[in-house]
């Protein structure tokens, strides 16, 4: 016993060093070990809040083409009835003449020599074979209806184009501010709750019929494109038209490339007149504002108005508008329209191009002695613009389909790159939302 505590004594030292490394050792592994699961923790948070954030987004965006769908038809259907070329046609073939019903003249645009003018309002399609005898007639009522179905036809499919661009523009904008001002919120509600260990909802409560009733008022401001920006969409559409297509007559013969220049050269000029689509989105006056609201009041059951109620909305109203503003007159957001419309005119010229200026034939005997058929694309092939009148009345009619999967049209400019873009910037742009809730 003795040796032993000599032993100790002796090499006391060493042995407070060794427990002190050991001690310290152990501590710093905890600690180590400590972070490490915090660090783990906080990543799969990270990874959570990530899948989160792009659920929602994904799910906004579904939910904007969706509203888009549900809204098209109010958006197109004042449009059509602006501009009644299924009236014209019914009118045009009323005044044919028995020379016209019984003529087999061959027709000189190179298609079928048999056509026959067909109502647009049954077929949506115009074959002429006697374009030279009605304009060439005395009576000026049907070179004038010549005239007025030209314009309207164009002008319709054109504005149809605009207005549907537009709308989905306006929509994934309205949608995307208010899905990111509900993902903030449901963030900071989860940290509250985080915090003080208890269920917040009964004090938000009031907060919540007034955040729902700001949604509301913001959502109804697209009455207006509505009905106030197609009006001067297709008002912008039909000069632009009457001046670009003066000097062309039904029975003047077009190549593909000659389409494609003249639809370029409206495009154009309704661009020159549309610097700025903030006119044809929102209303640019606080009499305006006003307006919209007073043409979609809500009623008492939904929502009971006070003074306390009121103050409380105009602001977070104000905020929404303003930022809606900006956004339309910054340089993205035009790009993005014109990268809506830019898609809708390539479906219209390319469906024109298949149409009228492919020719389908059958190609030479392959291995098992079969035929294919081969389409050929004819660039100095020319057909008159009665003719193809047809098909661009026949491209409006698919342009106001409400189903996505049937209409070609909202499905291209829903799929836009541009779009998608330009709807995750304006998701991910927290900082104000975050601001005015912590206020």
């Amino acid at each position: 016993m003795p040796f032993l505590t000599s032993f100790l004594h002796r090499h006391r030292r060493k042995f407070a060093t060794a427990i002190g490394v050991a001690v310290t050792s152990y501590y710093a592994y905890r600690q180590v070990k400590l972070k490490f699961f915090e660090i783990g923790s906080q990543l799969s948070a990270n990874l959570t809040s990530r899948e989160n954030l792009r659920r929602r987004f994904e799910q906004n965006q579904q939910d904007a083409a969706f509203t888009v769908a549900a809204l098209l038809s109010s958006m197109t259907d004042p449009i059509v009835c602006e501009l009644p070329v299924e009236e014209v046609t019914d009118e045009l073939q009323a005044k044919r003449g028995p020379l016209s019903q019984s003529s087999n003249a061959p027709s000189q645009s190179g298609d079928d020599p048999n056509a026959e003018t067909t109502s647009i309002a049954s077929s949506s399609t115009i074959t002429i074979i006697d374009v030279d005898a009605e304009i060439q007639q005395p009576k000026r009522t049907k070179k004038k209806l010549w005239n007025d179905l030209k314009i309207m036809a164009i002008t319709r499919a054109v504005s149809l184009v605009y207005a549907i661009a537009l709308l989905i523009f306006f929509t994934r904008l309205q949608l995307n501010m208010l899905g990111r001002q509900n993902y903030v919120k449901s963030v900071k509600a989860m940290t509250e709750t985080c915090d003080h260990g208890t269920d917040l909802d009964q004090g938000a409560s009031e907060d919540q019929v007034i955040q729902n009733e700001v949604n509301r008022r913001f959502l109804t401001y697209s009455w207006w494109l509505l009905t106030r920006g197609w009006v001067r969409i297709v008002s912008n559409v039909r000069e632009a038209t009457e001046t670009v297509f003066e000097s062309v007559t039904p029975r003047t013969e077009l190549g593909f490339g000659d389409l494609g220049g003249l639809i370029k050269r409206v495009r154009e000029l309704v661009d020159a007149k549309n610097k700025n689509y903030l006119e044809i989105l929102l209303p640019t006056s606080k009499e305006g504002e006003e307006f919209v609201l007073s043409n979609n009041p809500c009623s008492e059951q939904e929502f009971q108005s006070s003074p306390v109620r009121e103050q409380a909305i105009a602001p977070l109203l104000r905020a929404l508008l303003d930022e809606s503003t900006d956004l339309i007159e910054s340089p993205n957001a035009k790009g993005v329209i014109s990268g809506l419309v830019s898609e809708g005119f390539k479906l219209l010229l390319n469906s024109l191009q298949i149409k009228y200026f492919f020719l389908l034939y059958e190609g030479a005997q392959d291995d098992h002695d079969s035929r294919q058929k081969v389409v050929e694309f004819q660039e100095e092939k020319k057909v008159r613009l009665a003719n193809i009148l047809a098909g661009i009345t026949q491209q409006s009619h698919e342009m106001v389909v409400v189903n996505e999967n049937a209409n070609p049209y909202l499905s291209a400019m829903n799929c836009l790159p541009e779009l998608r873009n330009f709807s995750a910037i304006v998701y991910s742009n927290f900082a104000s939302d975050w601001k005015s809730m912590t206020d």
